[in-house]
């Protein structure tokens, strides 16, 4: 795959939305025997937590990191290098998945951080920690969450987007 260089956004945000490209690597399997290379580019962890989302983040700022159960314990670090707190995990429940070591992995997990102020009893619509939606594509995340998470702020960025998504910038090789 050719490398393409995106400039870095120079603007701050308040919601940050990130999907990093982890190093996995996809499992070949009797249904699907020619696809075992990744669909895009992955990251070590050094490259991802070397990423300057502090640069993007506002004043007071929110993140939603995500990860599989295999980068969790990683995450943790990660949110933390870019410097913001870690305050929650939400569950994904994609409704499918694949079934390996006995387990059937249906759930991806996101990690909720912020920066600066963080209001504790908000007045608005609420987001479950618990997420229930069917995942549409590979990596693809749920869009009902992300339009969810619109409340914490008017400046949002998805980075490594694989999709627009109105009233969002994004940054990435996919949109």
């Amino acid at each position: 795959m050719p490398s393409v260089q995106i400039p870095f956004p120079q603007e701050k945000y308040q919601v940050i939305w990130i999907d990093p490209p982890w190093d996995v690597k996809k499992i070949k399997r009797k249904v699907r025997p020619n696809q075992i290379e990744m669909d895009y580019p992955t990251m070590s962890l050094e490259e991802i937590k070397s990423l300057d989302i502090a640069s993007l983040a506002d004043d007071n700022a929110v993140l939603f990191l995500w990860t599989t159960h295999a980068y969790l314990p990683y995450a943790f670090d990660i949110i933390k290098e870019w410097g913001f707190k870690y305050q929650r995990t939400i569950t994904w429940d994609k409704r499918n998945g694949m079934c390996l070591f006995g387990f059937h992995h249906r759930t991806e997990f996101c990690l909720f951080g912020y920066k600066g102020k963080l209001e504790m009893y908000p007045r608005r619509e609420t987001i479950p920690t618990l997420w229930v939606e069917k995942s549409p594509r590979h990596s693809q995340k749920p869009i009902g969450l992300q339009k969810a998470t619109e409340v914490f702020g008017e400046k949002r960025i998805e980075i490594f987007a694989r999709r627009s998504l109105d009233k969002w910038a994004v940054w990435g090789n996919e949109v």
